[in-house]
């Protein structure tokens, strides 16, 4: 690996939600077969004898990434963050933020999180998906409404919108405004459209960063609902991207695909490069 890459561990492929344009096809209906710990563990030890080690921000993912915890396996995700802060990197979540509507789950999922930020002393990044296939908007309030308001939290996680390169994306963005509007906090949009928010009191502020730049992939149940934008390569970014799945699958800029048969992290590459080549 010449260039800087990203790390993204798919830990499920269970979803709570069943999107039309899902390139994974998560859905309920699919296992939790969470990603053994002990392989991320050996992954993530692996990247220290690495010329060029991944992006510090390793993205983990499904699927719904707090699937153990709606699968009562609480804790699953608090050893993924232990094994991935260790071992000198930052953990990204991504999540649809459903769970946002349990009380009880959400106040677990963001105590448990702020956690092992404070104890690493580095913010842990939740990338939410807002867009038009996720009726999430409810859980989304919640989540940034908690967040906003307790300080040891806002301390703690960053939150990261994502949603895609389409107008009706940018409604529902626009409808999550005006409703974290609707309960009382100010949302100050900049210049290149992230928030800054400040709750109701005044007392505490949080900025939010929105991404809205990525494309619908023509794969998964994307391409069996014609659901995609022009783009087929999602990595446009200038990174080359390496996903390690449950299914002990590995797959190279979305587009090339292997069994990981044990093998190490630099074999794996490797083996992808040569497959370019």
């Amino acid at each position: 690996m010449n260039k800087q890459w990203n790390l993204h561990f798919k830990i499920t492929n269970w979803c709570d939600l069943n999107c039309k344009h899902c390139c994974e096809c998560s859905a309920p209906t699919q296992p939790l077969k969470l990603f053994p710990l002990e392989k991320i563990e050996k992954y993530m030890s692996e990247t220290a004898s690495m010329d060029t080690k991944p992006n510090e921000l390793i993205s983990i993912g499904g699927g719904e990434v707090m699937a153990p915890y709606i699968h009562n396996q609480e804790n699953y995700i608090p050893n993924v963050l232990d094994i991935i802060y260790k071992n000198g990197f930052v953990p990204t979540l991504k999540t649809n933020g459903v769970w946002g509507n349990s009380d009880k789950m959400r106040i677990k999922i963001l105590s448990d999180i702020a956690k092992y930020a404070y104890k690493y002393e580095k913010l842990v990044t939740l990338d939410i998906s807002v867009d038009e296939f996720h009726n999430n908007q409810s859980g989304v309030v919640k989540i940034i409404s908690d967040i906003t308001t307790e300080i040891a939290l806002s301390y703690a996680i960053r939150i990261c919108l994502v949603g895609f390169n389409t107008q009706k994306s940018l409604v529902v963005l626009n409808n999550l405004e005006q409703e974290l509007s609707k309960k009382g906090f100010y949302v100050i949009p900049n210049e290149i459209g992230d928030w800054i928010i400040i709750s109701p009191d005044g007392k505490n502020t949080m900025f939010i960063y929105n991404d809205f730049t990525s494309s619908i992939f023509n794969k998964g149940r994307a391409k069996i609902n014609n659901v995609y934008t022009n783009s087929g390569q999602p990595n446009n970014d200038g990174y080359d991207c390496l996903v390690l799945d449950n299914n002990d699958t590995a797959i190279y800029n979305y587009k090339y695909r292997e069994q990981i048969k044990n093998r190490s992290l630099c074999e794996i590459i490797n083996s992808f490069q040569q497959t370019i080549k």
